[in-house]
């Protein structure tokens, strides 16, 4: 057998061992996604602190721009055309200190100048110089040519912000702003912007990566930190105000700036801030492995400990299990199929013992009852065996006769007439022991076909045998009333000693036998039958009469002599059970002789004597012999006087008439037809087998099987109903008598075969 049950453990335990492992899994991998939320929260709040910074500088730019923009000097210095003369020296020399004075004014300036258009020269905040002294003093050895340079300075503009060179970052505004669109001067203001990179790195965001400041077209305009991406990154994509995007190297967050066209964009290596994560990665990964592997060892190990016990068990019962092993699904099923056998053998065997002990209790009484046990000693000790105490030294014998109880059964119900009897039996007792245990201790068996009842009274007298009589009553009563079961009682006189028992069962016995005489369903006590009339009136005058009469088929007359005869007889006292039975057979004898010199061949009438005969001697009370010989003076004298017609030509015309008319009648019988026509059974019995050669059933059933081949013949009716209309009660019933006649079938006479 499969170690179903092994395997079944050892993978609950592993499931169980997974269950924490997938929590710490899914934890895991939620920290994660939290951890990466809060690195992309905490980026966009470091960069909107860039793009404040980077914003006010701006507005700082354009606010000191609005403000050279409306310096007296400054405008007055951009009026003068005499750009060789002392005067424009000397203004400038006056505008060089103002120029110190505004630079000086924010520390996020490195340098600014003012280029004038139309002579090509510059004025700083130290010197005035041509375009060609300019270029080089500011922009020298820088990736941005002098043509450039010049072509930057001859547009206009509003005031932004432009990275001129690689690595710088310039505010550049038309002058004046009032002459905007042909602006004679260009202000251009030098940021610092190591100050700037400075003050972007002490936000910590570019400590750990970088910082780009990107124009509308995507350019980065300035980088800060010490990891610079490649120049190949694509900053386009960026949409929106504030955003993040995370690549498998990178996570970007860009926030855009609120004075400017720019984007502020922080570039963050992902395995910057996922190092920890992976390594606690790392941790939990190896101490899961090491769960599993160690757990499912211990599991194995556990698993095959708690197992052992059960293989064994199973190794001890498999080969006692009557049922197929291959169809046990596991070693549980196996021992629980085990168990339930064994319950249902110990309760088949305690049953079994409880039945023999009940029937050898039962069976101990009934031999008690008769006298065939032992006395004294020994019969004391095996009363206390079977379990039978007495209370007291008085004791009396109930026995019940079983009458008839087919009331209590319905016909259709399926149950053999032994499984019958056997409940009847089970209600008599039950019922009639709970009544007479009321007062008294009452024990029953079943004795011949009786239920008979040993008790033990309390007291005696009179008083005593009246109550148990009335128990009896009342048991009678409820049984015949509810459950329509015929009974007969016999009571004995109440004896005082245990060895008077089968005293009172040959008392009861002999007043139950008394019935024949009383009648059935009595109670009869032993003390009414003690004093019994054995004198038989019998006079040979009135036996001569009887027979006259019966040959002459007189049946009153026959019937009155019989009358006179019995009630006689049972005058004046109760007839004694022999005399009884002797006058029955007397009566018998009577009709045998009157029927004597009838003819040896009337079959019908010897087989009413022969049936008289068993019926009579099968009686079991005097009236109902009584009403056997009536019935017998009715079939002589009917049979005598239907002899008288039976040359009636006319009948038998008659009778084969209302047979065919009556094919289909199911309740079509001899008895029917006698009651028709008014006639002895036996008699037209006779009569019709004397004109048509055949028995009654013999021609019915010809008559029906030639109604049925035409109607197979002619009609598509089926058997069933075939069966109804040619009166048989059932399919089966017809086939056979179909076949028995025809040799065939009606299935095989209709295809022809």
């Amino acid at each position: 057998m499969k170690r179903s049950i092994f395997l079944f453990w050892l993978g609950s335990s592993l499931v169980i061992l997974c269950i924490p492992i997938m929590i710490t899994l899914a934890v895991l991998l939620r920290s994660q996604h939290l951890l990466n939320s809060e690195v992309i929260r905490s980026n966009e709040a470091l960069l909107i602190q860039v793009k404040q910074s980077m914003d006010a500088q701006v507005r700082n730019m354009k606010k000191m721009g609005l403000q050279l923009s409306l310096e007296p000097k400054v405008l007055r210095y951009l009026e003068k055309k005499d750009y060789g003369s002392p005067a424009f020296k000397l203004e400038t020399l006056d505008l060089i200190p103002t120029l110190q004075t505004y630079a000086a004014s924010n520390g996020d300036i490195m340098d600014f100048y003012i280029y004038l258009k139309q002579p090509k020269l510059g004025v700083s905040t130290s010197s005035m110089a041509e375009a060609d002294i300019l270029y080089r003093n500011f922009y020298s050895g820088k990736e941005m040519t002098e043509a450039e340079w010049r072509a930057l300075m001859e547009k206009n503009y509003p005031g932004v912000m432009e990275s001129m060179a690689a690595g710088d970052l310039s505010y550049i505004q038309s002058l004046p702003l009032q002459e905007m669109n042909q602006a004679p001067a260009t202000l251009v203001v030098l940021l610092n912007t190591d100050s700037l990179k400075s003050a972007i790195s002490s936000i910590q965001l570019a400590q750990s990566g970088s910082v780009a400041i990107v124009d509308a077209q995507g350019r980065p305009v300035m980088w800060v930190g010490e990891q610079i991406p490649a120049s190949g990154m694509d900053f386009q994509g960026l949409e929106g105000d504030l955003g993040t995007v995370v690549d498998k190297q990178n996570t970007i967050s860009y926030v855009a700036s609120e004075e400017h066209d720019w984007k502020y964009v922080s570039i963050v290596p992902t395995k910057i801030y996922s190092a920890k994560v992976s390594q606690l990665q790392n941790w939990i990964y190896v101490s899961m492995a090491l769960s599993l592997l160690i757990g499912g060892c211990l599991s194995f190990w556990l698993t095959r400990r708690n197992y052992l016990p059960i293989r064994r068990m199973v190794d001890t019962v498999s080969p006692r299990v009557k049922a197929n092993l291959h169809e046990i699904k596991n070693e549980f099923s196996l021992l629980d199929r085990f168990m339930s056998e064994h319950q249902q053998n110990l309760d088949v065997a305690e049953k079994t013992i409880r039945q023999q002990n009940e029937a050898l209790s039962k069976h101990f009484l009934a031999r008690l009852l008769k006298g065939r046990v032992e006395r004294g000693v020994a019969l004391a000790q095996t009363l206390e065996s079977f379990g039978y105490r007495f209370a007291g030294s008085h004791f009396a014998v109930l026995l019940f006769h079983i009458g008839s109880y087919q009331g209590l059964f319905h016909p259709d119900q399926e149950m053999d007439e032994e499984s019958r009897l056997q409940f009847v039996h089970l209600i008599v007792s039950n019922i009639s022991e709970e009544l007479l245990a009321q007062q008294h201790t009452v024990y029953s068996a079943e004795v011949d076909g009786m239920a008979a009842f040993l008790v033990n009274l309390d007291g005696e007298g009179p008083e005593a045998l009246a109550g148990l009589l009335d128990k009896a009553k009342e048991a009678q009563e409820i049984i015949q009333n509810k459950f329509l079961i015929q009974l007969t009682i016999g009571v004995s006189n109440i004896h005082s000693s245990q060895t008077s028992i089968p005293q009172c069962y040959e008392e009861a016995l002999e007043a139950l036998s008394y019935k024949f005489v009383i009648g059935q369903s009595l109670i009869i006590p032993y003390e009414r039958i003690r004093i019994s009339k054995n004198e038989l009136f019998y006079p040979l005058d009135m036996e001569r009469q009887l027979i006259n009469h019966i040959k002459t088929g007189q049946y009153e007359e026959a019937m009155m002599a019989v009358s006179t005869l019995i009630s006689t007889n049972l005058s004046g006292g109760i007839l004694s059970f022999q005399s009884g039975k002797l006058l029955m057979f007397e009566l018998i004898g009577t009709m045998l002789k009157a029927t004597e010199h009838m003819e040896p061949h009337d079959d019908g009438l010897a087989q009413e004597k022969s049936e008289l005969i068993s019926r009579l001697l099968g009686g079991e009370t005097f009236a109902d012999m009584e009403n056997m010989i009536y019935q017998f003076l009715r079939t002589v004298c009917d049979f005598i006087d239907a002899r008288k017609r039976s040359h009636n030509t006319g009948l038998k015309e008659q009778v084969l008439e209302y047979i065919e008319e009556h094919l289909a009648d199911m309740n079509l019988s001899l008895g029917a037809l006698s009651l028709e026509f008014n006639l002895n059974g036996p008699y037209l019995s006779r009569f019709f087998k004397e004109q048509t050669g055949e028995t009654f059933i013999d021609y019915v059933n010809h008559q029906r099987v030639r109604l049925a081949k035409r109607l197979l013949t002619e009609t598509n009716a089926t058997i069933n109903d075939i069966t109804e209309k040619v009166g048989f009660t059932n399919s089966n019933t017809f086939i056979r008598v179909f076949k028995r006649y025809e040799g065939i079938t009606p299935g095989q006479y209709r295809k022809g075969e």
